[in-house]
């Protein structure tokens, strides 16, 4: 009965104690929220917003708020997109944006780019949600966004494509090691002795051209897609594929004599800038405008790129790709390049600067 009596006193006081140190531990933080309250309504808060605050402000920044009364911070909670975790960065931003809208703010800080240094705007809010946004060209996306009056879809696919500077300014060496992807346009050029060490030539079968060369994978898929299109009626043959760097000069110095330089550069590449010569790219049945719209041109806008192959001047995009629309002009990308390209409606330069380049 003692051993008992003993072990239900220890019981007692050890609940006793619990108890105690929990209402010490409330009455401790009821003293630190009531304080804070306090701060808050001497500020000029009301008592709503006080709780709002308590409620989505993290403790960790109470220095940042205790200071003085900001109508702004009760907005800035009370967006749509707030997030707790942004709080400091919120209010940085805001520091130096006080005139701009607040939800442009929230929408800029939340996507996560490092933006403080540019000023707040919707034109940034929307280019950042952008799908393919890239933040090393937030610069001139702003800089040509505010000099044009394009979407801003638009304007992220014109200086992805580095079509917001002059053609053949800034020009790179292609990438041989870009494989099947390997950019050639105004800005992007192949040396004057590059020839592709995997030419394959082509059959009379699936050519009627005296350019009747292509890259053996290229080659290879050309072949299906000739094959696959003869199952629905449909008569496909090269028309010209591989040019030599040679060959382009005699090409284009013909058409600058015939048109003059400026209509010339419309239709046709400057030497060691032609797609031709990487070997991966054919103009189909015939090089002439009549081709769009015929069955053929037709089949190849459907069924293409379940080949690898995309038609590489697309109308709408000449601003993009520098050329005009180009019905009979295919290139090789490969399957899965060629599916994304597709399906979301991009030219390779856009596709290269957010999937290969980035």
């Amino acid at each position: 009965m003692a051993k008992k009596r003993k072990l239900k006193k220890k019981t007692f006081i050890f609940v006793f104690l619990f108890v105690l140190i929990a209402i010490l531990i409330i009455f401790l933080f009821n003293g630190k929220d009531k304080s804070k309250k306090d701060k808050l309504i001497n500020l000029g808060y009301n008592t709503n917003e006080v709780n709002i605050i308590l409620d989505k402000v993290p403790k960790d920044s109470y220095d940042l708020i205790l200071k003085e009364y900001n109508k702004s911070l009760i907005d800035i909670i009370n967006s749509k997109g707030y997030k707790e975790d942004n709080f400091r960065s919120y209010l940085e931003y805001f520091e130096k944006n006080k005139k701009a809208n607040i939800d442009d703010i929230i929408v800029i800080v939340n996507s996560g780019y490092d933006l403080k240094d540019y000023p707040a705007s919707s034109l940034l809010a929307s280019l950042v949600k952008e799908k393919y946004y890239l933040n090393k060209n937030v610069a001139r996306y702003l800089d040509y966004g505010n000099n044009h009056k394009d979407d801003v879809k638009r304007i992220v696919s014109i200086v992805n494509s580095n079509a917001d500077l002059d053609f053949y300014s800034e020009v790179k060496n292609s990438k041989l090691s870009d494989g099947n992807l390997i950019l050639v346009n105004k800005f992007f050029h192949l040396d004057d002795t590059y020839v592709p060490e995997d030419l394959v030539t082509l059959s009379t079968k699936y050519n009627n051209g005296a350019n009747n060369q292509m890259r053996k994978e290229a080659a290879d898929a050309f072949m299906k897609m000739v094959d696959g299109a003869l199952l629905d009626n449909i008569i496909l043959k090269n028309a010209s594929a591989y040019r030599s760097y040679d060959y382009q000069v005699n090409l284009y110095d013909n058409y600058v004599a015939r048109d003059g330089k400026k209509n010339a550069d419309i239709y046709s590449a400057r030497p060691g800038y032609s797609e031709h010569q990487t070997g991966l790219c054919s103009d189909i049945n015939t090089v002439d405008s009549s081709f769009d719209g015929t069955n053929e041109a037709n089949w190849l806008l459907k069924n293409a790129y379940k080949y690898g192959f995309i038609l590489r001047f697309p109308k709408g995009k000449e601003d993009i790709t520098g050329y005009k629309y180009e019905p009979w002009h295919y290139r090789y990308v490969g399957k899965k390049a060629a599916k994304v390209i597709y399906e979301n409606d991009l030219t390779l330069e856009e596709y290269y600067a957010y999937y290969v380049e980035k």
